[in-house]
């Protein structure tokens, strides 16, 4: 993969699957920009980064908060330089309630994470990668999106797709693209059980070093 001095963000990248595409990341040589909203887990994974041979910014962001977002980007970009690689895996997926026991404000905090936190980062980071005439976002969606009791949860990961296909008509023409991915169960502080995060990474990573000219737009599900 052609990561090598790539600048990379990557949301949610303190613990689970945004930590482990963090590292293997800053072992393909990436500029690694960990993202999220837990200090201490973002520099550890930082650091960690920069062990493996790439180079780890932590940097404090609330995805779902504009400014924090607008601010965590304007940051990261005076350290490392123009974002390059938006991957977009923050999440959340709350207790399992029937539809008609989801609290709004629950409801409202997965959209706010899972949807909203997507077009923001999309939003302050799209108008750069278009002006260089370079860009590649990968969203994290999910496996399943019909699943009981999860009405909120499958529905964010539902919109994600439709955002990611959406935006890809707008750029065509660009050698911008953008694509989710759907990997399966991880074990991670979200699920428990299924498959460990680094097994993963590297099919992941593959969308995020496409080469120009290649398909956007993309659902891609990796077993």
């Amino acid at each position: 993969m052609n990561l090598k001095d790539k600048v990379i963000l990557i949301t949610g990248a303190g613990s689970g699957l945004g930590q482990a595409l963090a590292v293997a990341a800053g072992q393909a040589g990436g500029k690694v920009i960990c993202a999220g909203r837990r200090r201490e887990r973002i520099q550890k994974t930082a650091e960690e980064v920069t062990k493996a041979g790439g180079v780890g910014t932590a940097v404090e962001m609330d995805v779902a908060d504009e400014k924090s977002v607008e601010k965590g980007v304007k940051q990261a970009e005076k350290e490392t330089g123009p974002v390059e690689i938006l991957i977009n895996n923050a999440g959340i997926i709350t207790g399992m309630k029937a539809v008609q026991d989801l609290p709004v404000e629950e409801w409202d905090r997965i959209m706010a994470t899972n949807v909203r936190g997507p077009y923001l980062l999309i939003r302050a980071i799209l108008p750069g990668m278009i002006q260089r005439g370079f860009g590649r976002i990968v969203n994290i969606s999910a496996p399943i999106k019909h699943l009981p009791k999860a009405s909120g949860y499958c529905a964010s990961k539902c919109a994600l797709d439709s955002l990611t296909k959406a935006v890809s008509y707008e750029l065509k023409g660009v050698d911008v693209l953008i694509n989710a991915v759907e990997p399966p169960f991880l074990d991670t502080e979200m699920h428990k059980g299924g498959k460990k995060p680094e097994e993963v990474v590297s099919q992941i990573l593959e969308l995020a070093a496409l080469e120009e000219g290649s398909q956007s737009g993309r659902i891609v599900k990796i077993s």
